[in-house]
């Protein structure tokens, strides 16, 4: 699928129908690139590049004299954990070609034309390549919110006490899934301003404002993240906090009914020595003595714990 771009409007055409001067921008999958990549003027090996199969191929851009060459693993802003496509693009002068290499659909091939017809009056190709990267921030805010709504949800669990493992483990996954977003919005920044600086002379000057709009946007992106993450870094230590009280709390508990009861346990210990000349042993009251004295010793601590307000603390 290929689209001249002649005085400044767009119109699809055939590639051998291409003029010599037509500004082309297109879209291929991996076949038609085998086919027609000579015929395009395109570097052999980046094009090989491009057919090989690195599930961990980092998000970036080469620049050389004639050309620059990117690969970009789109990630799903709205499921981090699905599958991520991946295209690769070619620019030359007056040249721009989308590669579909992995598309679990027809993502990409919509994200293409999305570009076409947004600016198919006035038309560029620095317009085009800026729409074809804008559109890969698209749900950017969108998946924000919902982030930032799942963190505040989750801040509401710690102030009503709903503290477990299960919590714990949610803030940790959510920690690593806004991690690999922030790594995948640094290096759409990459490619942002690797094309801004224009180092190869591939654009127009008074053109490389929407690559500065396209940085400036995933720039902003990668902070509100940023910030995400230190929300759950506090979200992180409150629980943390959340949990050391309550441990207190039990604690305290524990310390309490060992306070009250060591007495209890020495009184028991007093009397059960069995000397022979130990009053209370023959005395007929001495049990109800022994029942009363320990009631008032556990009732004058309480009494105390109460005046302290340690049941408050």
């Amino acid at each position: 699928m290929f689209f001249a771009i002649h005085d400044k409007e767009i119109r699809e055409v055939a590639l051998e129908n291409l003029g010599e001067h037509d500004i082309c921008v297109g879209y291929l999958t991996l076949d038609e690139l085998r086919k027609c990549y000579r015929e395009l003027g395109l570097s052999e090996i980046a094009v090989k590049d491009c057919m090989t199969d690195f599930t961990h191929f980092r998000t970036s851009i080469d620049v050389y004299d004639e050309f620059s060459f990117g690969m970009i693993n789109i990630v799903d802003i709205l499921n981090l954990s699905s599958r991520r496509n991946r295209i690769g693009f070619f620019i030359k002068k007056n040249l721009f070609i989308v590669v579909k290499i992995i598309d679990k659909g027809d993502g990409i091939r919509q994200m293409f034309l999305d570009a076409i017809g947004r600016f198919r009056q006035n038309a560029t190709m620095e317009k085009v390549v800026y729409g074809v990267l804008e559109r890969l921030l698209s749900s950017g805010n969108k998946g924000l919110v919902m982030t930032e709504r799942q963190i505040i949800a989750m801040e509401r669990e710690v102030v009503d006490g709903k503290t477990d493992r299960e919590l714990n483990t949610e803030i940790f996954e959510l920690r690593n899934r806004l991690s690999a977003l922030k790594n995948y919005y640094e290096q759409l920044i990459d490619i942002g301003e690797t094309l801004q600086e224009n180092e190869n002379e591939l654009f127009e000057e008074e053109d490389l404002r929407y690559f500065k709009i396209f940085t400036d946007k995933s720039e902003r992106l990668s902070n509100n993240t940023q910030l995400l993450c230190d929300n759950l870094i506090h979200l992180r230590e409150a629980l943390d906090a959340t949990l050391n009280y309550n441990l207190n709390n039990t604690m305290k508990l524990f310390t309490m009914v060992t306070i009250i009861f060591q007495p209890l346990t020495l009184i028991v210990g007093w009397y059960g020595m069995n000397f022979k000349k130990m009053p209370e042993l023959d005395w007929k009251f001495g049990y109800l003595y022994v029942i009363l004295l320990s009631v008032a010793v556990a009732g004058g601590i309480l009494y105390y714990f109460k005046k302290k307000k340690y049941w408050q603390n």
